[in-house]
């Protein structure tokens, strides 16, 4: 039985939580949240339809006071604002798994700070990883698992297409939904808009091919998305001209490999799928049709790799150096 604590109460952690709750081989021991509206309170008390569970603490130290083996956190999606949680985790010695979309790569934006993370993690005896969908799974790891059926690569074209109509409410404000171009254009000017995790998982890729990219070799683009007629939203209706989503893509060359990632967030997608295509002497092509549901789908790698972290080496991992986590739940 292995005891999780869970830092972060939003729709992934809650989704988490509920996860965990039905997994006989996890042990929900701990929850944390910011909110002092969610303290003290269990998750059927603070607005959730989950039974069971902790009371939720304010505090991780509280949260771990019975033991506790491995922590899901699912607070940030920026390496170094979740240094701190990770500091304090290893602490305690507690293993971690996060939907941190730069702790997926971390070495592409903070090469220093990962290895001094990494060494740190050593001492503790701890594996650390960032996880989820994109990053982590559908544009980056799921392309090198499919070259391994070829020996020669000369190109990876990976297209994510999302319809954002079917994701929760934060998603939804994250990629623009309801805003004019103007203020989509100026958040994106900003970095406060958008979907994040497109570089690392570049970086990932390249690394899982072989290649190493530096700082800023990466070229990304972030486009809004326009409505071409009215579409509901859990943010209100969009309107004819209004942003209903974003574009997002990625593209690095180097070494005789060229990668090109494109990613569309966007209420209304037609035809949504994730599409990759290995170039080659032995071309391959994968489709999934409907696309991988990106909410179930990030609570499940969490719960999923939350059972394999206490098997791995310390350090701080990335996908590319854990073992497959499989769906091993049983009801």
């Amino acid at each position: 039985m292995i005891r999780v604590i869970i830092i972060g109460l939003g729709p992934i952690g809650i989704g988490a939580a509920r996860a965990v709750l039905q997994d006989k081989d996890l042990q929900l021991v701990g929850l944390v949240d910011v909110d002092p509206k969610k303290i003290g309170k269990r998750l059927a008390e603070s607005g959730s339809d989950i039974q069971g569970g902790p009371r939720i603490s304010g505090s991780i130290s509280d949260a771990v006071a019975h033991g506790a083996g491995v922590a899901i956190v699912t607070t940030t999606s920026k390496f170094d604002q979740i240094i701190p949680t990770l500091r304090e985790l290893m602490g305690h010695q507690i293993h971690v798994v996060s939907s941190c979309e730069e702790m997926s790569w971390p070495r592409y934006l903070y090469p220093d700070l990962t290895k001094q993370i990494d060494d740190e993690a050593k001492r503790a005896g701890v594996a650390l990883l960032g996880t989820g969908v994109n990053p982590g799974f559908v544009m980056d790891y799921l392309p090198v698992v499919l070259s391994s059926m070829v020996t020669h690569v000369t190109s990876v074209k990976v297209g994510r297409y999302v319809d954002a109509s079917t994701r929760r409410q934060p998603l939804q404000a994250k990629v623009g939904a309801t805003m004019t171009v103007e203020q989509f254009n100026r958040l994106a000017r900003q970095g406060k808009i958008g979907h994040m995790g497109i570089a690392e998982s570049v970086a990932m890729l390249a690394a899982g091919l072989g290649r190493e990219e530096k700082r800023g070799e990466v070229k990304v683009t972030l486009d809004a998305v326009v409505a071409d007629r009215e579409i509901p939203s859990l943010l209100g209706p969009i309107k004819l001209g209004q942003v209903c989503g974003m574009r997002n893509t990625a593209r690095w060359s180097g070494d005789g490999l060229t990668i090109d990632l494109d990613l569309v967030m966007a209420l209304g997608t037609k035809d949504p799928r994730d599409v990759i295509e290995i170039g080659g002497r032995v071309p391959l092509k994968l489709q999934i049709h409907g696309g991988t549901p990106g909410d179930s789908a990030t609570v499940a790698s969490l719960a999923n790799f939350a059972r394999v972290l206490p098997r791995c080496t310390p350090g701080l991992k990335t996908m590319l150096d854990v073992p497959v986590a499989g769906a091993q739940q049983k009801q």
